[in-house]
């Protein structure tokens, strides 16, 4: 016969199993916690202690279903446990149940607290379940009207979701607590440029700029190119002043280990290889290179797991990965490589790492493809450009030796598979830009409404991804309405798969580019497709990149002077409509042949490697300078 403990054996027992359970935990084992746990709840099944450490145990060995389970009973004994409520939430969400987990979360007693509402926002981030992160921070504010740090976080999931009205509302709201704070100031200009608002945005820029913050002034060097009224002294001079106070020195000199070794290391550096204008412009480059002299290391500063990606990595000689690590362990990292060349493929662009190229990792440096202005490193040896883009009497201005590719810097790699290059609209005229709103500043919209005046019947469509955002459709809308254009002569699309936006161009008639941050990659879409494309350059670098490819394929003709003849020359081109839609297939062609030409690159851009390193058996095919562009 079995014999019970007495009561107090038993609660001592207890009592042990529970402390054992909370030093398990506390020491990294979950598992031996959860049999810990599981002995308490064996001596007394009714223990909320016991059941809420079992919980926690088995959430920590992400076993979520049944830490839910048992979370979800103590909470029903003791609606009052933050620590169950949030372990409770953090399970619903990693079982992808993001509402439960909102309803959960909307509880007051949470609401209404501090560091555990901070945690539970926070899982809701790492879960990516951004529309309840969002409906989270607005039943906050609306019980904390004045908490500012739910105010900004709210702008800011609302930027990250491309909600940019609700951003500039929030960031306004948040300003309007802390006039002299910093985060929500850069959410409003940011997100006042993303949706076109380009001259506002900048004013705001300024004000951030009077105090010195490196994240901010390499932000503001992006953001600059989209001024209407850019000029390139105020770049260049912006430029020189960041590298001036941002790129100091750290870490040892930079000794070269490689000897005159005939096959040349090189070194491509991104955080983009997934789908975009990097892959766009590289693949094929590297694909033609000749690989008994050249050795390529693809170095990814993001993770990067698209199918794009994983072609890129298939033409790689070798693939590394370098996300995630600061400035002295990348440093390393790189001239660990032994490279002979580095190709930075980012520049002063977002997620760049121009600190520690500054720092020099390799005998030669170049910048190119990924950002469109000088470094202004002294560590950067050369800046790949071609003669429309910089011609000899050019006034833009680099601290590196500017070198000009016969074949062009830019390269388009035609997509895999694509729709054929004819015609399938309804026979109405269709203007068209795929590009981003920040550069549809007001003078664009302007000139772009003129042109849809001129011609009555025309409709105009926009797409790119904010515009999958309805109040920033609305807020499009009012723009172009303040020119007297109707909504309903307005197509506004969102995000697209590529595919879809290729076939989307079969539709239109005329690409329109924007001024003066032109296009690259959506003109050369455009242009694969078939569409007559419309440009309008300026002095700097990126108001020629479209009407380079227009000049390198002798269609002159489709290049304006000023505003004027922009907006004449679409109106001509409309009016030929039924003409070119019947030699889509010619343009593709010329495509092929004056901006496909992957062989030819590849031999130009393996001269300016093995001249700019001193190699005697080199060509002399590319056009190098200093002077004025110094």
């Amino acid at each position: 016969m079995t014999r019970s403990l007495p009561p107090s054996a038993a609660r001592t027992d207890f009592s042990d199993a529970l402390r054992r359970c909370e030093a398990l935990l506390a020491a990294g084992q979950p598992d031996e916690a959860i049999l810990a746990a599981r002995d308490a709840l064996a001596l007394d099944k009714a223990s909320v202690p016991a059941r809420l450490l079992l919980g926690l145990a088995l959430l920590f060995c992400e076993r979520s279903a049944e830490a839910a389970h048992e979370l979800a009973e103590v909470l029903r004994r003791e609606p009052q446990r933050l620590l169950a409520r949030c372990a409770l939430i953090r399970a619903l969400l990693h079982e992808r149940r993001a509402d439960e987990a909102l309803a959960l979360a909307r509880d007051p007693g949470l609401l209404d607290a501090g560091a555990e509402f901070g945690g539970a926002l926070g899982d809701f981030a790492r879960a990516q379940a951004w529309p309840q992160h969002s409906d989270l921070l607005h039943a906050r504010v609306q019980r904390h009207p004045q908490d500012y740090a739910s105010l900004l976080a709210l702008a800011e999931a609302s930027h990250t979701r491309g909600a940019l009205g609700a951003a500039v509302h929030w960031s306004e709201r948040a300003l309007a607590l802390r006039p002299q704070a910093r985060a929500p100031r850069e959410v409003l200009a940011t997100a006042l440029i993303d949706r076109g608002d380009v001259e506002a945005g900048l004013a705001q820029y300024r004000e951030l700029l009077r105090e010195p913050n490196a994240d901010t002034a390499a932000r503001h060097l992006v953001l600059m190119h989209y001024d209407p009224h850019q000029d390139n002294e105020r770049l260049y001079a912006a430029h020189r002043d960041f590298a001036q106070r941002h790129l100091s020195a750290f870490g040892a000199p930079f000794v070269p280990r490689r000897g005159g070794a005939s096959t040349l290391r090189v070194g491509w550096l991104s955080p983009r290889f997934d789908e975009g204008p990097v892959a766009t412009f590289l693949g094929g480059l590297l694909d033609a290179f000749d690989r008994t002299r050249h050795r390529h290391l693809l170095i990814a500063l993001q993770p990067s797991r698209d199918a794009t990606a994983g072609r890129l990595h298939a033409l790689a000689d070798d693939w590394i990965e370098a996300s995630g690590l600061d400035d002295e362990a990348l440093l390393r990292r790189l001239r660990d490589l032994d490279l002979d060349v580095l190709i930075d493929l980012a520049g002063h662009s977002t997620w760049n790492r121009a600190r520690v190229v500054a720092q020099r990792v390799a005998p030669l440096q170049i910048s190119w493809l990924d950002w469109f202005d000088t470094t202004a490193s002294p560590a950067m040896d050369a800046w790949i450009s071609d003669r429309w883009l910089t011609p000899e009497d050019s006034g833009q201005r680099y601290s590196e030796r500017l070198l000009r590719l016969p074949s062009g810097r830019f390269c388009y790699t035609p997509p895999r598979s694509s729709p054929p290059a004819d015609y399938g609209g309804d026979g109405r005229v269709r203007f068209a830009s795929f590009n981003r709103l920040a550069k549809l500043n007001d003078a664009v919209v302007a000139t772009w409404a003129e042109i849809l005046r001129r011609v009555p019947q025309a409709e105009l469509e926009l797409g790119t991804r904010l515009l999958d955002d309805a109040a920033t459709r609305e807020y499009t809308s009012a723009r172009f309405a303040r020119h007297d254009i109707a909504p309903e002569r307005l197509r506004l699309h969102g995000r697209r798969a590529y595919a879809d936006l290729l076939e989307a161009y079969r539709r239109v008639d005329v690409a329109l580019d924007p001024f003066p941050f032109s296009g690259c990659t959506t003109t050369c879409d455009a242009l694969w497709m078939g569409v007559p494309t419309l440009a309008l350059p300026g002095e700097t670098f990126v108001s020629r990149q479209s009407a380079s490819l227009l000049w390198r394929l002798g269609r002159e003709e489709w290049i304006a002077r000023d505003r004027d003849d922009y907006v004449e020359r679409a109106v001509a081109i409309a009016s030929e409509a039924a003409v070119l839609r019947t030699r889509r297939a010619s343009l593709r062609a010329a495509m092929l042949e004056r901006l496909c030409d992957a062989g030819a690159q590849a031999a130009d851009f393996a001269a300016a490697l093995h001249e700019l390193r001193g190699g005697s058996d080199a060509p002399t095919r590319v056009d190098a300078s200093r002077g004025t562009h110094s």
